[in-house]
């Protein structure tokens, strides 16, 4: 239930007003508890001190009865007990005579004991009792110092509260009583007075301000009071003489608002409630074909003649939306403009009703720009995130992907070691071995424009690549191919996986440019390139490549646009073959280049650079598996990666150890070290789904060992370090999925190079 204004600030003050009352009592039974405390134990001592001065004079003046006195002293309702002990603690009298036996507290012993000197009162409240206990001295004769007396015993005094506490519940309840009596007349009156001076103006303004939102015009309001109330209802009178004013006023501000229609950059038409045209801007021309003059006075959908661009069909009269619903429309998405001759363009708009005073609705306003260039962008930008997002999306299914083909690849491996080269088996294993690692290109293909895609390079033999690329994409077609190799080829540094994406593309460009069939010539040989001969390359020694097909050319006009990303003449291509073609070589520091005549075949040609670090005849040395010894840790979260990993290493004569994280590959570096038994080399998968990953285990490794040998061990991905994996403070690189011949010779360099 909704309460008034009224109700609840009599609720606050009744809540206020019932807090003070209940702090000021709180406060009162604090203070009226410790008076109380502070004079029963104040007349406590008194007593005790009279009852040892009583004693002590009965034993001086050895009269008996003297002691008998003290009965007078405490024969008062509020004394419980009253006991006199000898020096020893030992019962001498009391009263009453039945508690003559009562022992006194072990605190006051205690007490007595400890302190030194001349002993000073003790009292302790025991629940509705005070204990007082004060020492008895025997006095001599003529004694001065205080120090000379005889202590002889000690007196008990208990007091009981229940008098005080009577008293106090007496004080209490007057008080509470009071209190209440009070806060019921100070919130009669607060409220009498704020209900006057506060909440009478106060709902007379809710009154007037409701009455305008319901469509009248306020009427003023009686002043009732001074102050910031009387302000404000002053202030607020003089608003609604505002308001009128300003109602008055609009009518002459339509006239200015037609001309500033006319002056916005969109397309702006204002109707009746029938639909016709009353008003057109210049802009509204321009997109319609029509101008105001032949506009205005016509209906709304000759003018504006609107349909879907994907289903042809007419789009609802937005005049008719906005009468049916009396709010603002948008026009759904696709929406099309037929202009007066007949042409096309791409609008949003939105249509608004047009009110009176008494918020009727008198026309329609209409406000649309041309879409048509935004469209375009807006699937442009789409098509490139897509491309992104199927990058993304292959990246990581490369890295699941690639741990399989690792146990696949590796385990074929293994396998060829124990059979004879060139024996059946081991051809077959070998062909198994290649088809797994081309599986490799589905995924690469899609990483080459998503972020990132540096080639991960190694020494290779572009013959062997090209070989293997012409066997995959010329099966079952009708061309046949042609190899010339040179003598003394050098080896390249590439990204296998993407340099057999390049041939692909190639070789499917050229069987499609054939489809009678045809022949594809391949040409590899040396070439040193100076610094003159070619601008667009480094002087060195490259690699020369040359694809020639017997195909139907490349026509002139299409021939510089060939490399342009989503350039096809394909009724079915994505324009990304060439593009990524192009792509790939530049990131490997080379150079493509183009002939071709119509009817008379293309010829591309491909320089890439020379590998200087592995001589010209080694691709034997890619051949040899390298054994060797020493302490390896294997780093990575798949067991299958973990396992093949193991069997290898144990076969090439390494012991081994593994980790499923970095933080576990860390606790088990720190342990060896610390037992004398460092770890000769670490194997570090790249990415950890969940945990530190190869990056960041790399660094805490440095941390700890300077020196450390750390490879690092991933699939193909869109992460530089695999590229530049130096800059990180790897050693080495081993790209899944693994080959014994790669994986030893990996291990082999790093274990010789510098640390």
């Amino acid at each position: 239930m909704k309460l008034s204004l009224q109700k609840r600030v009599t609720l606050l003050i009744t809540v206020v007003m019932t807090a003070i009352s209940l702090v000021s009592t709180l406060l009162f039974i604090t203070s009226h508890q410790k008076s109380m405390e502070k004079e029963i134990i104040a007349r406590g001592l008194t007593m005790a001190t009279s009852l040892s001065k009583a004693v002590d004079e009965g034993v001086a003046t050895e009269n008996l009865d003297l002691i008998k006195q003290f009965e007078d002293i405490v024969h008062t309702s509020d004394v419980d007990i009253a006991q006199v002990f000898s020096s020893l603690w030992l019962p001498v009298d009391a009263y009453p005579a039945e508690k003559h036996n009562e022992p006194p507290d072990p605190a006051a012993v205690e007490y007595f004991r400890t302190t030194q000197g001349p002993h000073p009162d003790f009292y302790k409240k025991n629940g509705t009792f005070f204990d007082f206990y004060t020492p008895v001295y025997y006095k001599y004769a003529g004694e001065v110092n205080p120090t000379d007396r005889l202590l002889i015993g000690y007196v008990r005094l208990r007091l009981s509260t229940s008098e005080y506490t009577l008293g106090m519940k007496k004080a209490v309840v007057l008080n509470m009583a009071v209190s209440v009596l009070l806060t019921i007349f100070a919130v009669i009156v607060l409220s009498a007075v704020i209900r006057r001076n506060v909440l009478r103006p106060v709902i007379d303004l809710h009154g007037s301000v409701s009455r305008h939102k319901e469509g009248e015009l306020p009427e003023p309001i009686a002043v009732r009071t001074s102050g910031e109330i009387g302000e404000l209802t002053a202030e607020f009178n003089n608003m609604i003489m505002y308001v009128r004013d300003r109602e008055e006023k609009l009518a002459q501000e339509k006239e200015r608002l037609g001309v500033t229609l006319r002056s916005i950059g969109d397309g702006v038409i204002v109707t009746d409630t029938d639909g016709t045209v009353t008003l057109i801007n210049r802009v509204a021309e321009q997109h319609t074909g029509w101008t105001a003059q032949e506009a205005v006075g016509r209906k709304l959908n000759e003018v504006f003649n609107i349909i879907n661009e994907v289903t042809r069909e007419i789009c609802e009269n937005p005049v008719e939306k906005v009468m049916s619903t009396g709010v603002i429309v948008g026009l759904a998405n696709h929406t099309a403009l037929i202009r007066k001759d007949g042409g096309e363009i791409i609008i949003e708009d939105s249509a608004a009703p047009i009110r009176d005073k008494k918020s009727e609705i008198i026309g329609i306003v209409l406000v649309f720009r041309d879409a048509t260039e935004k469209k375009k962008i807006e699937e442009e930008l789409l098509k490139m995130e897509k491309l992104q997002s199927v990058g993304l999306l292959a990246g990581g299914l490369a890295h699941d992907f690639n741990n399989l083909l690792t146990s696949i690849v590796g385990n074929i491996s293994l396998a060829r070691i124990c059979l004879d080269p060139g024996s059946k088996a081991d051809e077959r294993l070998k062909d198994a071995e290649t088809a797994s690692l081309r599986a490799t290109d589905l995924t690469r293909q899609l990483l080459t424009f998503s972020k990132g895609g540096a080639p991960v390079k190694v020494a290779t033999s572009i013959v062997d690549v090209i070989r293997e690329a012409t066997g995959l994409a010329l099966s079952g077609t009708n061309v046949s191919s042609e190899m010339v190799v040179a003598e003394d080829i050098p080896l390249v540094d590439v990204d296998p996986g993407q340099m057999s994406q390049v041939f692909n593309n190639l070789i499917i460009n050229a069987v499609q440019a054939m489809p009678a069939g045809g022949k594809i010539l391949f040409s590899v040989s040396a070439a040193v390139i100076s610094a003159d001969e070619n601008p667009l390359l480094e002087e060195g020694r490259y690699v020369k490549i040359s694809i020639k097909d017997s195909g139907i050319g490349i026509p002139p006009e299409h021939l510089g646009s060939i490399f342009d990303l989503y350039f096809t003449t394909k009724q079915k291509g994505s324009g990304l073959g060439l593009a990524s073609v192009y792509s790939i070589i530049n990131r490997h520091d080379g150079l493509i280049t183009v002939e071709s005549k119509p009817g008379e075949g293309s010829t591309f040609q491909i320089y890439l650079p020379a590998s200087k670090n592995i001589a010209a005849d080694g691709t034997s040395e890619e051949k040899l598996v390298h054994h060797g010894q020493g302490n390896i840790l294997v780093m990575d979260d798949e067991k299958l990666v973990r396992d093949i990993a193991g069997e290898m290493l144990r076969s090439l004569g390494y012991n081994v150890f593994f980790a499923e994280n970095g933080s576990g590959a860390i606790e088990i570096y720190k342990r060896h070290l610390a037992e004398g038994r460092p770890f000769d080399a670490v194997i570090l998968d790249l990415t950890i789904p969940g945990g530190m990953g190869g990056t960041d285990t790399v660094r805490n490794l440095m941390a700890i060992d300077p020196d450390v040998r750390a490879i690092v061990s991933g699939g193909y991905s869109n992460d530089p370090v695999m590229a530049e994996f130096r800059e990180y403070g790897f050693k080495g690189v081993i790209t899944k999925p693994y080959r014994i011949t790669n994986f030893s010779r990996t291990i082999r360099e790093v274990l010789k190079g510098p640390a």
